[in-house]
């Protein structure tokens, strides 16, 4: 036929080829083929974000760290002796160490950085990548969230080989890491001169007190003892009663002579005109001695109320001296304990200035999300081939 061309022309069109598989559909087809696709899903895309996270987004941490302890010499003399032959590896720590660390990690240092050093700004720089830094996505705004993010980023802590302190700070920046670190162990400083403080205030203050009561007391007598020289115009009326004790014994003396001159010479010439002299000169000495003796004993106004008086006002004093020793003596010893009690902190190593970041940790990390990713993903298929068998059952 005219019309129809031969089977063997080059004008009959032959069938086309299939097209080729682009490159999505070909690595889809080796990651169900060779790798799985629970495989794929469950380790390898995880591992794969959290890879470029670590190396393309996450910001870099510097960490800076110091060394320092807190010693007294209660510290030590204080302990029993089982404590102090400890064995090697094992520390002796003092309360005070536990109670500075304690502060550190404390809300208190939080909020003191907040108020001086910028801690807010510190843990918020611009450069930061939207997880590490605070405030992020997945945390509250609030006081009680940054503290938490505070703990993470600050420790303080025994190092177990040395027994010393060891705080370290995680920041953005090596220098914020440094200076924070700087202004806590400044702030810790602080806290230990206020313990001293209030130790040496306890013991102290209470001993200075009745130190000062007695005082008081004792210069409330001695202007008793003023008061009294002034009313009653004598200085000591011990001293003053001895001229008056020996004009009455010198007085009695001579009436005593006297009556026995008069008594012989009644007696060998009772007409003797000098009879009359010694009975006058008796009546003399009696008035004299009763005034000497007025001067001594009787009314309000002799001697012996006022020695009296002045008596019993000297034993309160000399009581009061006694007790004033005593109490200056438990003063200085309580000065003492005081001083023995105190309590330093001295730096070992000084905050340092990081030369490279510690964060993030890519390998250690990267390891350990693959080994926990993987064992979910085996756990995934225990799980699904046991429902398998359980189903054909």
């Amino acid at each position: 036929m005219s019309g129809e061309f031969p089977e063997s022309s080059p004008l009959v069109a032959s069938p086309r080829p299939p097209p080729r598989p682009g490159v999505a559909e070909v690595a889809a087809r080796f990651v169900r083929k060779k790798i799985g696709l629970g495989l794929f899903c469950t380790v390898i895309v995880p591992n794969l974000i959290l890879l470029f996270y670590l190396t393309v987004v996450a910001s870099p941490q510097y960490v800076s760290e110091a060394h320092f302890m807190v010693r007294g010499e209660h510290s030590m003399g204080s302990m029993p002796l089982s404590m102090l032959m400890q064995g090697a590896g094992e520390s002796v720590t003092s309360d005070d160490t536990y109670a500075v660390q304690d502060y550190l990690m404390s809300r208190d240092a939080m909020k003191l950085l907040l108020a001086h050093d910028g801690l807010a700004k510190v843990f918020a720089p611009a450069h930061a990548d939207f997880i590490a830094r605070f405030p992020n996505w997945y945390s509250r705004k609030d006081l009680e969230s940054f503290y938490k993010y505070y703990k993470r980023h600050i420790k303080a802590q025994i190092d177990a080989d040395t027994s010393l302190s060891v705080l370290t700070v995680r920041t953005f920046s090596a220098e914020d890491s440094q200076r924070i670190a700087r202004a806590l162990l400044a702030a810790a400083e602080d806290l230990v001169n206020e313990i001293n403080r209030r130790q040496r205030g306890t013991l102290v203050d209470a001993a200075q007190k009745e130190v000062n009561i007695t005082l008081d007391q004792v210069r409330d007598l001695q202007m008793r003892l003023a008061a009294f020289r002034n009313t009653n115009a004598i200085i000591n009326p011990e001293q003053q009663s001895v001229p008056l004790l020996s004009t009455q014994y010198a007085l009695q003396s001579l009436m005593t002579a006297t009556q026995m001159r008069l008594d012989q010479t009644r007696q060998t010439t009772p007409d003797s005109p000098a009879i009359a002299v010694y009975e006058h000169q008796l009546d003399v000495l009696r008035k004299e001695l009763a005034t000497a003796a007025g001067k001594l004993t009787g009314d309000t106004h002799s001697l012996v109320p006022q020695l009296t008086e002045y008596d019993s006002l000297s034993v309160q004093r000399e009581v009061l001296e006694k007790v004033l020793l005593s109490q200056v003596a438990s003063l200085e010893s309580a000065k003492a304990r005081a001083d023995h009690q105190m309590v330093f902190l001295e730096e070992v190593t000084r905050p340092d200035k990081p030369d490279y970041p510690a964060y993030p940790e890519t390998g250690k990390t990267m390891i350990v999300s693959i080994l926990c990713f993987y064992g979910v993903y085996v756990m995934g298929r225990l799980l699904i081939a046991g429902a398998r068998e359980h189903k054909l059952k």
